[in-house]
């Protein structure tokens, strides 16, 4: 056991079972972090964010040492989302309508009111050696950045706003496709 703070484990086990049951995560996909200090807590390779428990969350230190399972394989890229932003928390999930458009565009910029509003634009970023580096660098600006065929990463204050923005993504991408669908709009950004 690492000792999880009982705060962090909620509201780490209510935003992973959220993700889940809305469908952005499969059975072990995903992960999220909390900042701590200059170190962050985050979820083991391969949990279910579904499922959370103490056991599947690791510390992670500033030199890269841990306590606790092995964490996520995304550890450096979320180590770098805090090193180049003020978030307090990063979410990475699956969301299907998104990662769809992203195969046809750099730059989703949503047609639905809530996603103007809150996303403005979401930059796509390629799969590749330098993503952790990109995907950072993309997040100083934008709140929720897509990796090509893959998946978004958000930041927030906390978790709870990270789910925000994963959720209005999805939200933003689903009528973005419905819309096309029904010949309202020539492509993912307008």
């Amino acid at each position: 056991m690492t000792g999880v703070p009982e705060k962090v484990l909620a509201t780490m086990q209510e935003v992973g079972r959220d993700l889940y049951q809305l469908g952005l995560v499969s059975s072990h996909g995903g992960n999220l972090s909390i900042r701590d200090g200059t170190g962050m807590w985050i979820t083991g390779t391969g949990t279910m964010l579904g499922r959370l428990r103490e056991r599947h969350v690791a510390h992670v230190r500033p030199d890269g040492t841990y306590a606790g399972p092995p964490p996520s394989s995304d550890t450096v890229l979320h180590s770098t989302v805090y090193a180049m932003t003020g978030a307090g928390a990063v979410a990475h999930a699956h969301p299907r309508h998104a990662i769809a458009l992203s195969f046809g565009t750099d730059r989703f910029v949503p047609m639905d009111f809530e996603g103007q509003h809150f996303l403005k634009a979401v930059p796509v970023v390629e799969q590749g050696p330098n993503q952790a580096a990109q995907i950072a660098a993309a997040l100083q600006e934008a709140v929720v950045v897509l990796l090509r065929g893959h998946g978004a990463y958000a930041r927030g204050a906390n978790l709870w706003e990270a789910l925000h923005w994963l959720t209005a993504l999805e939200e933003s991408a689903q009528v973005a496709f419905l819309a096309g669908l029904a010949g309202l709009r020539p492509g993912p950004e307008g």
